[in-house]
């Protein structure tokens, strides 16, 4: 029988039995195709369509969202052109017939599913497009903070009879196909009907609403109780749910260890509760609704810790406004909540807060009467309402420390660049506070457009009151009464020498720092034999030189301090907590340098070990020596920086790790009290018995993401492993497994260096230690705490570091457990065969001289010379012609290395903290606010102008990963304080100066003395 003859048969055929088959599969084929290919077979002409059977009714590009699972064979995958008719473009064909189409011609299967409706038989031909919004947990956190939302949405296409029960099955299946996320399989998906007319971004804009304040560590929830929730026991099928078209459906889609991100009344809130850490129905929310419990017994549990961050008392509202100073009030001596990357801002609070006619101005509540709700350019009193009412926490309310939730979001509200948790300058924080505040509260409710008149060759005085009055005319608030000065600002033609003068306010002086050709290099020499005593070797080098490392290395005086080891057998590698990359000692100054930008160089003498190693084979293994903060969590925290050291791959097992790391650290071990000291044989008995787990053990990181099983132990969720001493691994089986696998361990330290002291003491002891072998010193250790204070210093200070951000933690490690030099400090190292410098520390009035030296302007900042009448790149120099009652100096420390990168100046500007006569700096000693009242001939007076510190913003560290602190001297008790987040600790009056003058200093308040 011919194909021809053979297909029409079994079409008949299936036509007759549709509705009494029990077939209830069918497929789909082109009519289009179907009749040229029957009419070439009835006329015995040559078929020339080769064409793939069904392409033209596929739609070319459809918006899903997911493919079903499985995606190669599930029926709805294939998606055809909307409106098609049967008869008109398409027929239905039952298997046997559309098999034999199959077995001849290129096809693509469009298979759909059939139902029987009142006894009939029905084919799901045309399915539903269902305008769906995914919403996860995770996708959503990157938006928290300002950002705007952008769902994951397109269309999912589905039949119209399908059960709404079986419909959610599919898609549970089909999310443990998506790679990235962890979805739960079984009752882990729930979907929502958007009101009717409510398009997607109208959606995006309410969940960016609903998200914005959250904190870095909040849940990420959102209010949808306008929207219906579809409940399978409710609506059989979709059709039932009764959608429209175009209508929009989000689907919640619970990930493991994640809350449900949609907040609906048909549903309990659930979520990790904050007392116990489990994830349950969370029934007992705070007022803040930040946080939630299980129980009220968690609730009342977490009180202590929650009460002094809750949000709730953040608010400013009229209690806030009746709050008076009294007997427990903290008089500003109070620290502020790190929110996550807002140290910068802290930092500015604290200056601001601590400059006192603003702060007496915003307590006294007369700021009230100024706010100016008609200025454009403000934000109607919101930004100084929400600065009023936090200083009034800091200065009258009797808790330390201070979350400013309300300020933070104000001022991410109407300055963009601060929304978020995103690192900043406290610099430019102070610049738009302060700019906003006087915006706020400008006296002048409808600004005059003021048009500047020419230079002319008037006298500086006429042009400058001028110039000052036209400003007056648009700014008139407290802040220009006392923070705002006015600059000179000469510019000169290169070409013509057509010289113009303006008279600018500004609000803060920038100050140059002239650049140092000297670099210091720091060098952390590190003797196996004593892991910890590590020495830092300080050089100093004229940068013009671009000496290489060897030569550094090989001075007299470094050599002495390295043990007379030659360079080539030294080890060299740059190292932070995370991450290392190798040098050697041929790398110069000048690229070791980048390297170095966020790094430690470490170099040691290589061990035997490392030397027999074959370079194809050599692995570097990162060795943490840490100590579990708690043992109720999994997170480390580290006692020295990292150290590197070599292994053979192909040999090394995890006894080899064991055997090795105990090796390094017996000359630590040999110093512990009441710890049996080893002889030196039979190591294995001797570790067992008295170090693996009772001294430390150890882990491997687990440095995968969340969704990828771990290469040592093969879990998903895998939190750190125990590197087994009994296990028979080899470290080449996990790189066989993780190629690109960096391997570290932790030495999770499990006993302080007495068996009674406590553990994060350790290196702060055993230092104490070796300083007083070296001294010769035989003392005491302090005396031991009984149980019930170490009990109670432990609480307190797990509470405390609780508090501390990574940020905060990184300036920790660096200042504090960082190894240090042992015996006196080393001196600077000249050698004779190289040049070198030494570190030169700038005055502030040298800095204020060199910011006055002419500048020219670069091709993107020419000047329009009208004698000229061209664009020139005119000298331009910018002199202080008069200081306001509040000086603030921007030490300009971050300067543009190229195109898109700045680097950091560490110079020490050394300023005075009293007495600073500012006359040789200023041309006009008056205030701005003498104009009307000041002599024009006699601008300078012959008494002295003091000025007084009272406020400094610090920067610590890099540019991606510092740290920003604050100075402020206290107005009622005359004493300076150190403003470090949630820390506050006064500075001894003996050592105010030396605290004061750092390289971290970065702006500088200072106030005139009446």
């Amino acid at each position: 029988m011919s194909d021809l003859a053979q297909f029409k048969e079994s079409r008949k055929r299936g036509i007759d039995e549709f509705h009494t088959s029990q077939d209830l599969i069918y497929y789909i084929i082109s009519k289009k195709w179907l009749e040229e290919w029957l009419e070439s077979e009835e006329k015995g002409q040559t078929f020339n369509n080769y064409s793939c059977v069904n392409s033209d009714l596929l739609l070319p590009k459809p918006s899903t969202i997911f493919k079903y699972d499985p995606i190669q064979s599930h029926m709805w995958n294939k998606i055809i052109l909307p409106n098609l008719q049967e008869g008109v473009d398409y027929e239905i064909l039952d298997k046997a017939t559309w098999e034999i189409i199959a077995k001849k011609f290129h096809t693509t299967t469009i298979e759909r599913d059939a139902v029987i409706i009142n006894g009939k038989k029905q084919v799901n031909v045309n399915l539903v497009p269902l305008n769906l919004g995914a919403v996860f947990p995770s996708s959503l956190r990157k938006f928290n903070g300002g950002k705007s939302v952008s769902l994951i949405k397109g269309d999912q296409y589905v039949s119209r009879t399908c059960k709404l029960s079986s419909f959610i099955e599919l898609l549970a299946n089909t999310l443990q196909t998506v790679n990235g996320y962890n979805f739960i399989k079984h009752d882990g998906i729930r979907l929502y009907k958007s009101p009717l007319g409510m398009t997607v971004q109208e959606i995006e804009k309410h969940i960016s609403e609903e998200i914005k304040s959250l904190g870095t560590y909040d849940e990420v929830v959102f209010d949808f109780k306008d929207g219906e929730y579809l409940d399978p026991t409710k609506y059989e099928t979709i059709d039932d749910c009764q959608i429209a078209p175009g209508q929009i459906i989000l689907g919640d889609f619970k990930e493991m260890q994640k809350n449900w991100a949609i907040k609906h009344p048909n549903f309990p809130m659930e979520g990790k509760c904050e007392g116990c850490y489990n994830f349950k129905v969370l029934q007992f929310p705070c007022d803040c609704k930040k946080v939630s419990y299980c129980t009220e017994e968690c609730k009342k549990r977490d009180e202590a810790y929650h009460l002094p961050r809750c949000e709730k008392t953040d608010s400013d509202d009229e209690t806030m406004d009746k709050l008076q100073r009294n007997e427990n009030s903290m008089d500003g001596k109070v620290g502020l909540k790190n929110l996550g990357n807002t140290c910068f801002m802290n930092s500015g609070i604290q200056c601001i807060g601590n400059t006192y006619p603003i702060r007496d101005y915003l307590l006294s509540n007369q700021y009230k009467q100024d706010i100016n709700e008609l200025n454009t350019l403000g934000t109607k009193g919101e930004l100084a309402s929400k600065f009023a009412h936090l200083l009034r926490r800091m200065w009258y309310a009797d808790r330390t420390p201070i979350p400013p939730f309300s300020l933070k979001r104000a001022i991410g509200k109407f300055q963009p660049q601060f929304q978020g948790f995103q690192q900043h300058d406290s610099q430019e924080l102070i610049t738009y506070l302060l700019d906003g505040l006087n915006e706020d509260l400008c006296r002048i409710k409808q600004k005059p457009y003021v048009e500047r008149k020419d230079y002319d060759g008037r006298p500086d005085f006429e042009v400058a009151k001028e110039s000052w009055e036209q400003f007056k005319l648009r700014n008139d608030s407290i802040i220009v009464d006392n923070l705002y000065g006015q600059y000179k600002s000469t510019l000169r033609c290169p070409n013509c020498n057509k010289i113009s003068i303006t008279f600018d306010p500004y609000l803060m002086v920038n100050v140059s720092i002239p650049q140092n050709t000297t670099k210091k290099l720091e060098i952390q020499f590190i003797d196996p034999n004593l892991l910890w005593d590590c020495q830092t070797l300080v050089y100093n080098y004229d940068k013009a030189q671009d000496p290489t490392l060897g030569q550094i290395l090989q001075s007299p005086e470094i050599q002495e301090k390295i043990q007379q080891i030659n360079p080539s057998d030294l080890i060299y590698i740059c190292t932070s907590a995370y991450q290392h990359d190798d040098t050697d000692e041929n790398d110069k100054m000048s690229s070791l340098r980048k390297k170095l930008k966020y790094k430690k160089l470490y170099i040691r003498k290589a061990l035997q070990s490392e030397l027999n190693i074959e370079k194809e084979n050599k692995i570097c293994i990162m060795i943490h020596e840490s100590f579990k903060q708690n043992a109720q969590y999994q997170w480390k925290r580290e006692i020295t920086p990292a150290f590197n050291f070599y292994f053979d791959k192909t040999k090394t097992k995890h006894i080899d790790i064991h055997k090795f790391i105990f090796d390094i650290h017996i000359g630590v071990l040999a110093t512990f009290e009441e710890l049996h000291k080893y002889q030196g044989d039979n190591w294995s008995e001797y570790y067992e018995e008295n170090i693996l787990d009772k001294v430390y053990y150890l882990e491997f990181k687990s440095n995968q993401n969340w969704q990828v099983e771990c290469a040592y132990c093969d879990a998903k969720s895998c939190n750190d492993c125990v590197c087994a001493y009994g296990s028979d691994n080899s470290i080449e089986k996990y790189l066989q497994k993780e190629p690109k696998l960096e391997i570290e361990v932790f030495v999770v330290w499990k006993r302080g260096f007495k068996f009674t002291s406590s553990v994060d003491e350790l290196y702060n002891d055993w230092s104490k230690h070796q300083q007083r072998i070296q001294n010769n010193v035989v003392e005491e250790l302090p005396k031991q705490q009984n149980d019930q204070e170490v009990q109670q210093d432990n609480v307190e200070d797990t509470k405390q570091q609780e508090d501390l951000t990574d940020e905060q933690l990184a300036q920790k490690q660096n200042f504090n457990t960082c190894v240090i030099p042992l015996g006196p400090s080393i001196p600077t190292i000249q050698p004779t065969n190289i040049k070198v410098g030494t570190e030169k520390s700038m005055k502030l009035g040298e800095c204020l001289k060199f910011s006055e030296e002419p500048e020219q302007l670069d091709e993107e900042n020419t000047w329009y010379c009208n004698q000229c009448k061209d664009h020139v790149r005119a000298f331009k120099v910018m002199e202080i012609y008069k200081t306001p009652k509040i000086l603030i100096f921007h030490l300009k420390r971050f300067k543009n290395s190229n195109k898109f990168f700045k680097s950091k100046l560490e110079t020490l500007i050394e300023f005075p903290i009293q007495d600073f006569d500012i006359r040789e700096f200023v041309q006009n000693h008056h205030l701005p606010s003498d104009f009307h009242t000041e002599d024009p001939e006699n601008p300078k007076l012959n008494n002295p102008i003091y000025y007084d510190l009272y406020a400094i913003s610090n920067h610590f560290g890099g540019l991606g990963g510092g740290h920003y602190t604050a100075f402020a001297k206290n107005y009622y008790d005359n004493t300076w304080y150190n403003f470090d987040d949630s820390s506050v600790y006064p500075i001894k009056e003996d050592s105010v100066n030396s605290t004061l003058t750092t390289s971290a200093a970065y702006v500088l308040f200072y106030r005139r003395r009446e």
